[in-house]
């Protein structure tokens, strides 16, 4: 039987990762070093969905990928963020970095459980993403360039659309387990299509490599 849900959650949204991802590789030469950085990422995030999609089909629990993949998009997005900051900045998301992956390991082993959500160290992530996301905006010092012809605005735009808009979604997807499918359904349709977006406005960035020359950081 023909179920939309399922083949939007199981193939649309997952495939819409090979836009930017295309994009990039065609510009890959002249992406600076932070696309690179989103780039490696993207193909990070799209390997390891690719996995978490085949032990579903297989019944496996999916809960340990979740937290390893909590721990590498923090550090990718924190190294992508900390390239605009300078050395006691990139220092500070170091050891950000170093700290988060601890208190990852230690609420994987010893707090929650392994079928659960990390509804602790998730939404601990997303919320670091978000104020580096607003400290990237406060750094905008240039006003003789439009918001749209910075590039890096397109990437740091789909970062803080999906973690701002994500975030209770996070703090609260273990009180799912318990909800109805229609719920869960709805939820997730929800998070899936924000992370379209996410997808989207990272491709027009990606885009924009091809035309412009490469901005220093800050």
């Amino acid at each position: 039987m023909f179920n939309f849900y399922l083949i939007y959650a199981y193939y649309i949204v997952p495939a819409t990762i090979l836009i930017p991802v295309f994009i990039a590789i065609f510009n890959y030469q002249a992406l600076p070093k932070p696309f690179k950085i989103i780039f490696w990422f993207l193909i990070f995030s799209g390997t390891l969905n690719l996995v978490n999609l085949i032990a579903i089909k297989h019944g496996y629990n999916s809960i340990t990928l979740i937290n390893i993949y909590t721990i590498f998009e923090f550090i990718f997005l924190a190294l992508f963020y900390s390239e605009f900051f300078e050395k006691l900045g990139r220092r500070v998301i170091a050891v950000l970095m170093a700290v988060f992956t601890i208190i990852c390991v230690i609420n994987y082993f010893f707090i929650q459980n392994k079928i659960e959500f990390n509804t602790y160290t998730r939404p601990l992530g997303a919320i670091m993403l978000i104020v580096f996301s607003m400290l990237f905006i406060l750094k905008q010092t240039n006003d003789e360039e439009s918001w749209t012809d910075n590039k890096f605005n397109w990437i740091n735009a789909g970062i803080l659309l999906y973690y701002a808009s994500c975030l209770f979604m996070f703090i609260f997807s273990n009180y799912l387990l318990s909800a109805s499918q229609a719920v869960n359904r709805l939820v997730w349709s929800i998070h899936d299509t924000i992370l379209i977006f996410e997808y989207i406005l990272f491709a027009v960035g990606f885009n924009k490599c091809k035309t412009q020359q490469t901005i220093s950081t800050y």
